[in-house]
């Protein structure tokens, strides 16, 4: 064998393991680089939510998520060192995989972010009475697929999460008080009644915020009998009303009273 022909497979083998060498060096630099940076991100995410007040369990679930998303790039990016020209058909494959998951788990895959958004955002939290779907009740539980509710009859309602991304959600104790309004129908033909002297009675109620003040319009007048929209604003709408009726009935034992 000539000493040309000795070399020539040297020379391969050399270039092989060089070639090898740097693809480690350039995998392990992607790799330090792929942590720092990862480590970097779930960071900020943890700081970002924590700064917005979302709920602890959720922080730490969406900084470690924002981390795993930052290694997985990493991790493709190590494998296209290696692979080169195969890497095409890992990444096709790798995309085919997570099609065919996603669209297999779509509906919980949609309940969970969707549980995600109702737990940073938090239009709504538990205690609070909520209106979806054509369900009202209090808020008990919020998971990440699912919403406890309890209704005032005692049953019990699972929503999905999702529901609350596509219909509309109305909180019913959001804001302190609520607006109520009632209906007094009084004969005014002896002695008519003035606006002041209902909102004395409104007034006479402790449970009614003063604060916007109860109001009182004279909507009508037939066959003399006069047709007052009153309106007050309260914590407890419901009981309220109930202690409002029983004040305008017995100040104005002629009249009729119901709720609007």
């Amino acid at each position: 064998m000539s000493r040309a022909a000795r070399i020539l497979p040297m020379s391969l083998d050399t270039a092989v393991l060089l070639d090898y060498a740097a693809r480690t060096f350039w995998a392990l630099l992607v790799v330090v680089v792929t942590l720092l940076i990862a480590r970097g991100v779930r960071r900020a995410t943890m700081r970002m939510l924590a700064r917005s007040r979302a709920q602890a369990n959720v922080t730490i679930l969406l900084g470690n998520l924002a981390q795993v998303v930052v290694i997985l790039l990493g991790i493709l990016g190590v494998l296209a060192i290696y692979t080169r020209d195969a890497f095409a058909w890992i990444l096709t494959s790798f995309g085919v995989v997570g099609l065919v998951i996603g669209l297999s788990l779509q509906d919980i895959l949609k309940n969970f972010f969707a549980g995600v958004w109702v737990l940073v955002e938090r239009p709504f939290r538990i205690g609070d009475t909520i209106e979806v779907g054509g369900d009202s009740g209090v808020v008990e539980e919020i998971s990440f697929r699912t919403t406890m509710l309890k209704t005032s009859d005692a049953r019990q309602v699972i929503v999905p999460n999702a529901i609350f991304m596509t219909s509309s959600v109305v909180n019913l104790t959001r804001f302190p008080t609520r607006r109520g309004a009632l209906w007094l129908i009084v004969d005014d033909r002896e002695k008519p009644i003035g606006a002041d002297e209902i909102r004395a009675v409104l007034a006479s109620v402790p449970s009614i915020s003063a604060e916007p003040k109860p109001n009182v319009e004279l909507r009508s007048v037939s066959e003399g009998r006069a047709h007052y929209l009153v309106s007050f604003w309260a914590a407890d709408r419901d009981a309220v009303a109930s202690a409002a009726i029983a004040a305008l009935r017995a100040r104005f034992p002629q009249g009729e009273v119901h709720g609007a």
